[in-house]
């Protein structure tokens, strides 16, 4: 009987401490898949509120020979405090396949808010 009161109040701890944690959760977007020839360009459309200071930047490229990010461009909603539309630019640049991780980042914070993939093949 000892050990069940001891094991349920380590478990009301670790729920207590891990609900106070300052570590936010990562909500992660499954991979999108984008197929575009040598030379062609691609975007990825997503909202952002960038009048909280939340943005979408590229974190990683696991084959940056195969495509590269170009730019980002806003589309603002019809008020300042509405989320804009951020269209991320990919180009082509040789035959193969990459991985683009991109994280919803707050400024300042240094974890990001979520994560989305975008699995890119050029031919």
């Amino acid at each position: 009987m000892k050990s069940k009161i001891i094991l349920f109040a380590l478990f009301v701890t670790l729920l207590l401490i891990s609900s106070c944690s300052g570590i936010k959760e990562i909500e992660n977007y499954k991979g999108e898949n984008i197929a575009m020839a040598i030379g062609d360009s691609t975007s990825v459309k997503m909202e952002a509120d960038t009048y909280n200071g939340y943005d979408w930047v590229v974190s990683s490229n696991s084959n940056s020979a195969v495509a590269k990010y170009v730019g980002k461009e806003d589309q603002p909603g019809e008020k300042n405090t509405d989320p804009v539309k951020q269209v991320i630019k990919f180009k082509g640049l040789k035959k193969g396949k990459t991985i683009i991780t991109l994280n919803y980042i707050k400024k300042g914070d240094l974890i990001a808010k979520k994560t989305r993939t975008v699995n890119i093949t050029v031919y």
